[in-house]
């Protein structure tokens, strides 16, 4: 099996694309694009490539999903800021797995929730786990790049430094102090402390809070096709075991 630093740098340097096609008796259930262009990040475990496949918790439900519409798709796998700026430009239809931002809002609409984000705080070696006012300006907050929690560390005055391209990174700069506290999704961070075989202990943390996590479907393409958001979350509801 590769490492995930190798799965990281194969996926950095190609785009990585499957293919596939619904069966043809559904399809005519609803009014959709002949191939829906989905993007992604490799994000485990909610969806990663793992020895030549596509796999996790949200892409399995996002499959289910567009297999009960009879929807065709297909689904390439980039950066995170890449897959975003796709959809921004019209280049692809949807990218997943995201929670709402009103920076995503302008250009997207968000579905129902494939899956839900428990956010933690987490505490570097020997630093008290409390966040205030003070802390906020004291401490040394990060998220990685790009994603929402990042942007949200920034709008509220938290003192954030580095630009971690990925969760690997954001807890090695952890573990070595290089940052204070860090704002990651729980299963997200589980994970790499698993590769990092550490125990899930390691770190002290605080639950933030519980979100819901969607596709977001470029606003140009729901003009294009007007039912076809309502047909995905009605989808969303056949699919209650995938997540």
């Amino acid at each position: 099996m590769r490492s995930h630093k190798q799965v990281t740098a194969h996926i950095c340097s190609f785009l990585l694309t499957l293919l596939v096609y619904a069966p043809f008796v559904e399809a005519q259930q609803i009014k959709g694009p002949a191939r829906l262009q989905l993007t992604t990040q490799n994000w485990p475990p909610y969806q990663e490539y793992i020895d030549g496949k596509m796999q996790g918790i949200a892409l399995d439900r996002v499959k289910c999903t567009l297999g009960k519409m009879g929807q065709p798709y297909q689904l390439t796998m980039t950066s995170w800021s890449d897959a975003q700026l796709k959809v921004r430009s019209g280049d692809k239809h949807a990218f997943f797995v995201a929670t709402q931002s009103s920076e995503r809002d302008e250009y997207a609409t968000i579905s129902d929730s494939i899956a839900a984000q428990k956010l933690n705080w987490y505490f570097g070696p020997g630093v008290e786990p409390k966040i205030d006012e003070l802390s906020k300006v004291n401490l040394k907050f990060s998220a990685k790049f790009g994603s929402s929690k990042w942007f949200w560390l920034k709008r509220n005055g938290y003192n954030v430094v580095k630009q971690p391209r990925d969760a690997q990174l954001l807890l090695k700069l952890l573990k070595k102090r290089e940052v204070d506290v860090a704002l990651e999704d729980e299963l997200v961070f589980q994970s790499e402390l698993r590769r990092a075989l550490l125990p899930t202990d390691y770190f002290s943390r605080i639950l933030v809070e519980t979100k819901p996590m969607g596709v977001y479907f470029s606003k140009r393409f729901l003009t294009q096709y007007p039912g076809f958001l309502k047909s995905f979350n009605s989808a969303i509801a056949k699919c209650e075991g995938k997540q």
